[in-house]
C-alpha cells in the first residue's frame, strides 16, 4: 500500500509541478498569475520558478522515500502521512486546471 501512495505522490507532485509550470509561465495580457502558496511563492522569487519546482520536488522525493522505508513511524501515521502527500498536490492540480481553463491556457 506504501509503495503505491508513494507512486502517487510522486504522480500528482509531478503533474502539480507541470501546470504550475504551465500557469506561471505562459504570459496572459492583462492578467498576473501568482502562486498561492506562500513558501512555494517565496522560493520561486527567490530561486526561480524551475529552480524552485526542482527543490520542491526532491524534498518531495526525499519525504516519500522516507515515509515508504522508515521503520521509525508506524504504518497507519506513515500510510496518513502519505495519504495527505497525495491528497495535497492532486487539489493543487485540479486548481491549476480550473485556472488554466478560465485563462485559456492549453495542455
Amino acid at each position: 500500500m506504501r509503495f503505491v501512495l508513494g507512486a502517487l505522490v510522486i504522480l500528482f507532485n509531478l503533474l502539480d509541478n507541470t501546470t504550475t509550470f504551465l500557469c506561471l509561465s505562459t504570459p496572459i495580457p492583462g492578467l498576473q498569475v501568482t502562486e498561492a502558496n506562500p513558501f512555494a511563492r517565496w522560493l520561486f522569487e527567490a530561486i526561480g520558478l524551475v529552480e524552485g519546482l526542482l527543490v520542491e520536488m526532491f524534498i518531495t522525493l526525499g519525504a516519500v522515500g522516507f515515509l515508504v522505508y522508515t521503520k521509525r513511524l508506524t504504518p497507519r501515521v506513515r500510510v496518513g502521512l502519505l495519504l495527505i502527500l497525495v491528497v495535497l498536490p492532486a487539489w493543487a492540480v485540479v486548481n491549476n486546471l480550473n485556472v488554466m481553463k478560465a485563462i485559456g491556457i492549453e495542455l
